[in-house]
């Protein structure tokens, strides 16, 4: 058995951290950057490369500033992973590269644009921001499966040789003008029962909140 150390919600307007409000605006109609806008002031971080992202990358980018506030982002993870999936892939960027491309009386295809067109770049972008050097995977799923995340988690912990990962589902609806994150800092069972120093200085930063991630507490986390 796994377990979740500490968990970060994210919806249209409102932000927890392991079920207690971290930021909630009230802007009427929703307007997802400004959204962003507002959690990234809430972390008081200079990141400027979060600026270019896409919506996809800045909703990972700041769920996992979140979870790992304290954290010594200059020591490289080895035994770190990050385990990502949503539904919509990445719809968003595409849409946005598709504009440049449509016309051919003003075709002027965006690299800018075209590099976010694939949903694993998130993982990167989390990867670089804190040297985190173990498995990373992003999932295409029609839903969120409880059961399928739960088994992405226990086979990463068993089988890539890691011992702590994030992990959760991040959903940019470019339809709805909504998002919806559940993300998770997991450790392994034996990491959990020794409480032995891991890489990266990552230790500090735990909230030992030790839920078991089973799919039963995976489908409470995900339901606000």
């Amino acid at each position: 058995m796994n377990y979740v150390q500490s968990y970060c919600n994210i919806v249209p307007g409102l932000v927890l951290v392991n079920g207690k409000k971290y930021l909630q605006t009230k802007c009427k109609p929703f307007i997802m950057n400004d959204f962003f806008s507002a959690i990234y002031g809430r972390l008081g971080i200079d990141y400027r490369k979060f600026y270019k992202m896409d919506a996809l990358s800045k909703l990972g980018f700041l769920a996992s500033e979140i979870l790992l506030t304290g954290s010594d982002r200059e020591n490289p993870k080895q035994d770190m992973g990050i385990i990502l999936l949503n539904a919509s892939s990445s719809l968003e960027a595409d849409r946005n590269y598709q504009k440049t491309i449509q016309d051919k009386e003003n075709f002027f295809p965006s690299p800018a644009e075209f590099v976010y067109t694939l949903p694993n770049i998130v993982t990167g972008e989390i990867a670089i921001r804190n040297k985190i050097h173990g498995e990373t995977a992003f999932y295409v799923s029609s839903g969120f499966y409880k059961d399928t995340l739960s088994a992405l988690i226990d086979d990463a912990m068993k089988y890539a040789g890691i011992k702590c990962a994030l992990a959760g589902w991040i959903e940019v609806d470019v339809f709805k003008n909504t998002v919806k994150c559940l993300m998770m800092l997991c450790t392994s069972r034996m990491e959990n029962k020794r409480n032995s120093h891991l890489s990266g200085g990552l230790k500090k930063v735990y909230a030992g909140e030790n839920i078991f991630l089973d799919e039963d507490n995976l489908g409470s986390l995900y339901q606000i």
